[in-house]
């Protein structure tokens, strides 16, 4: 996998503390990034607090307390980045100052609590737990620009935090690859796009920014002069795990799954359940060496950020597709109908799709597997691209009771015409709780295939609307210099995620 990280050191810390009786004492001239409770502020206090958020550790109240140096009543990567910033001298204060304040001790009651009801409550839905609207992102200037600025604007309005070409970018910190880093806060409530530039001509497209985003970096030339960026998680050097098992596949062949493990999962600790995303071409997921394009999904990159943001790991599952062309055309092909002829290309090996053989084996197989092998809640994504974007949602539309967001990335909805799509539409129930649904394509001109898709993919929200989909259950992003590869597709999955995820 693809890593473009700074380093830091970490350190093992053994955290070791009395309770005497039930008082907790009192913190009265605690400093403020003092971690680890030891009166100095240093970079192990740095690590904690990312070991802490990884779920590696768990820092009690008092050294949480100590963590927030913004003051905000949570400690996250951004108090974290802060002290990162004091440590380099970039600041000379925390927001919240040098000291805690004076709290009096706490006396915890001795008497017992009133006898809970013998008869066990409804057992609430599993949730995620949200982020702060307030995340910081991170520039690697890997192309030695003189200047570096960030353009932000939201991709809804229009509007923009500055006039082009936006906020000049100072006090970059640099990597273990000479590079210079540069470091901002966004509040993504307000943008949801960046464009980072040298001030003159070059710049990189637009790029999502997201409650799952982190770093950039500048990958390579993209349509129209412009730069594609990559995305990785600023600061670790974590990957997770990946674990591969191979199933007998209806069709008399054997199909590869992959299950990613985000940083911090313990197979031993059954109090922490994770929610898990199933995505189409799992061979394109995690790694370059098997994708088509020479790019990946990133998708461990951008769970990891989204950890390192103060969200929950999500476990990832991929599903390889068929072997050859035909075979996975087949495979990730629902059969919904005639389908559309499209000029000059061989549509034969799309007609009678085995979508349904393959929706059976993610629910019937997979899934089992999954929830019988790892430690997972009842929180399910369904995701993919081009034919495994209508595959995905296809899945999801036969299995509105078994997941909770759809995302259908560039989707090959062309392959079947509106009246189709209204057939089978008018066959579903809408009325009652379905899934989040993320609709993206993009629409470069240097992408013949990408155009061609573009217009069923952005029309099929509108088509929902009218068979009684909820237009607050669903969303359509467009990218006008999008191409269609995994390129692409990493930039969009953490907006996707973070969307879905209702984060």
């Amino acid at each position: 996998m693809k890593k473009r990280i700074v380093s830091v050191l970490l350190i093992a810390v053994l955290l070791c503390g009395a309770v005497m009786g039930s008082m907790i004492s009192s913190h009265a001239a605690e400093l403020y990034g003092d971690v680890d409770g030891d009166d100095d502020v240093t970079i192990i206090d740095v690590t904690m607090i990312q070991r802490h958020l990884a779920g590696v550790i768990r820092l009690d109240d008092a050294a949480q307390r100590r963590g927030d140096v913004d003051a905000d009543e949570d400690m996250t990567v951004i108090d974290a980045t802060l002290i990162q910033r004091y440590l380099s001298g970039i600041i000379d204060k925390f927001p919240a100052g040098e000291t805690l304040p004076t709290q009096e001790p706490i006396i915890e009651p001795t008497q017992a609590p009133t006898e809970a009801p013998t008869q066990a409550p409804t057992e609430a839905d599993d949730e995620v737990t949200k982020v702060k609207n307030i995340i910081p992102i991170h520039f690697t200037n890997n192309k030695s620009w003189t200047a570096v600025y960030a353009y932000l604007f939201n991709s809804d309005t229009g509007a923009a935090k500055t006039v082009w070409p936006g906020t000049a970018m100072a006090n970059p910190v640099t990597n273990n690859l000479g590079e210079k880093v540069y470091s901002m806060n966004v509040d993504v409530t307000q943008y949801d796009r960046v464009i980072f530039n040298n001030g003159a001509k070059i710049q990189t497209t637009d790029l999502p920014v997201s409650k799952a985003s982190s770093g950039y970096f500048i990958q390579a030339k993209a349509a129209g002069g412009k730069y594609l960026a990559g995305v990785y998680p600023y600061g670790q050097d974590k990957e997770g795990t990946i674990k591969t098992v191979s199933f007998d596949y209806p069709d008399g062949y054997k199909k590869n799954v992959y299950v990613w493990l985000p940083e911090g999962y313990n197979a031993n600790d059954k109090s922490k359940k994770y929610s898990v995303l199933y995505m189409c071409d799992g061979q394109n997921l995690f790694g370059q060496a098997t994708t088509l394009s020479g790019y990946e999904w990133e998708c461990d990159e951008s769970v990891l950020s989204l950890m390192q943001n103060g969200g929950d790991g999500v476990i990832v599952v991929g599903i390889a597709c068929g072997s050859t062309e035909a075979r996975r055309n087949h495979e990730l092909t629902p059969n919904l109908g005639e389908v559309a002829t499209v000029a000059g290309e061989d549509m034969s090996t799309y007609q009678n799709g085995g979508g349904k053989v393959f929706s059976d084996f993610v629910t019937d197989t997979v899934i089992p597997y999954v929830e019988k092998n790892y430690n997972t809640n009842s929180i399910r994504g369904i995701a993919g691209s081009s034919s495994g974007g209508i595959e995905a949602f296809y899945i999801g539309m036969e299995n509105m009771d078994k997941f909770r967001y759809i995302g259908a990335l560039s989707p090959a909805f062309i392959l079947y015409n509106q009246p189709v799509w209204d057939n089978y539409l008018n066959g579903k129930d809408f009325s009652g709780d379905v899934p989040r649904i993320y609709f993206y394509c993009g629409n470069s001109t240097k992408d013949m295939l990408e155009q061609a898709l573009y217009p069923n993919a952005t029309a099929m929200e509108g088509w929902m609307k009218a068979h009684g989909y909820p237009a607050d259950k669903m969303i359509t992003k467009t990218d006008a210099d999008a191409v269609h590869n995994e390129g692409f597709w990493a930039l969009y999955f953490p907006e996707m995620l973070s969307w879905c995820m209702d984060l």
